[in-house]
Order: structure tokens, then C-alpha cells, then sequence
């Protein structure tokens, strides 16, 4: 079999006590195509953790497949992410992005948006948006890195944020993240 889909999400943070997509990524690495890890949630580690899984695969992924969660109740496709970032509000280690002086492009997914989300909402995701804005905090710094390790590796990545699970819980999210993957996998495939 070759390289799986992998999937990242992320642990709790100040204002989010149990955070869905670590526990999504989670349940779905258990997919034989795909690979699921949680990375902390600091400016700093998050990329490392996400190069050591890209490593330890030992060839390309299938793509890369980042979630976070946002606020919203519906499910955000992030159509791009900033490398020139600026903030003030701190990770779970007190890091501010500000005082990393991080300065790169913007870099867009080259996935089809509108088929996402068309599997999105087949799945019964009641709200759906396409956004430009990934949140400048440690998600629009993993979604920066994850497209440039894709670009490097010569494959696609994504970023989808996912309501709380207070909102929806984990076992509602499951089957429309699992469909999205489906379409990922189909579009890359194709």
C-alpha cells in the first residue's frame, strides 16, 4: 500500500477546552489510507510535529489534510493561508506569531473548493463557507506550512475548520469530515 492521506488536528488551547479535530484526525488515521496525528498548539511545535510525520512516512503523502477549530457553527473550507503573520494572542507556550517576525507568500490549495463543499453539505453539513481569512493563529501557521511542504513534495493540502463540539459533537462530524476526505482523495486521484 503506499503513502497514506495524512491528517492533522490539534489539541486544547485557552477557550477550548476539548477540541474536535485532534480527536477527528485521530478516528480518521484509522482509515487504511489514511495517517491522523494531533499537533500542539504552538507557532513553534506544531510545524516541527508536522515535518517528523511527514518524515516518518518515508515517501509523499496522498496530501495533507489540516483541521482546527473556529467559533462558527458551520464548516470553513480555507481557501488560502498567509506567510507574513502578525498577533498578539499567545499559544499554549505564551508565543505570540508577532514576535516570530514570520514573513512569507500567500499560498492557496489547487484542491476544488466547490466539490468539497458539495460533499460537505452531502453529508449533512448544514452550513458551509469558503474563506480567505485562516485566523493568523497556530492554524494559519500550520495551513502556511502544510502548503509549502505540498508544494515541495508535489502534492495538495488543505485546511478545514470544524464547528465546537458543543456546537456539534464529534460523533455528528465524523461522517461530513470522512466524505470531505472521500472527495480529497477522489480529486487527487483524478
Amino acid at each position: 500500500m503506499g503513502a497514506p492521506l495524512l491528517i492533522t488536528g490539534f489539541g486544547p488551547f485557552e477557550g477550548v477546552e476539548h477540541n474536535p479535530s485532534g480527536e477527528l484526525a485521530r478516528l480518521l488515521g484509522q482509515r487504511p489510507d489514511c495517517r491522523g496525528c494531533e499537533l500542539p498548539v504552538t507557532f513553534c511545535g506544531a510545524p516541527e510535529v508536522l515535518d517528523q510525520e511527514l518524515m516518518d512516512l518515508g515517501q509523499p503523502p496522498l496530501g495533507i489534510l489540516s483541521l482546527g477549530v473556529h467559533p462558527g457553527p458551520g464548516f470553513r473550507l480555507e481557501q488560502q493561508a498567509r506567510g507574513t503573520l502578525h498577533g498578539d494572542r499567545p499559544d499554549n507556550e505564551g508565543i505570540t506569531v508577532s514576535s516570530l517576525g514570520l514573513e512569507g507568500e500567500v499560498l492557496r490549495t489547487s484542491l476544488d473548493l466547490e466539490a468539497l463543499g458539495t460533499a460537505l453539505r452531502g453529508a449533512g453539513a448544514l452550513q458551509v463557507e469558503q474563506s480567505q481569512d485562516a485566523g493568523a493563529y497556530v492554524c494559519e501557521r500550520v495551513y502556511s506550512c502544510a502548503l509549502q511542504r505540498g508544494r515541495d513534495l508535489g502534492v495538495s493540502a488543505l485546511f478545514l475548520h470544524v464547528p465546537p463540539a458543543e456546537i456539534l459533537g464529534v460523533e455528528s462530524q465524523l461522517p461530513v469530515v470522512s466524505a470531505l476526505v472521500d472527495d480529497f482523495l477522489r480529486q487527487i486521484r483524478s
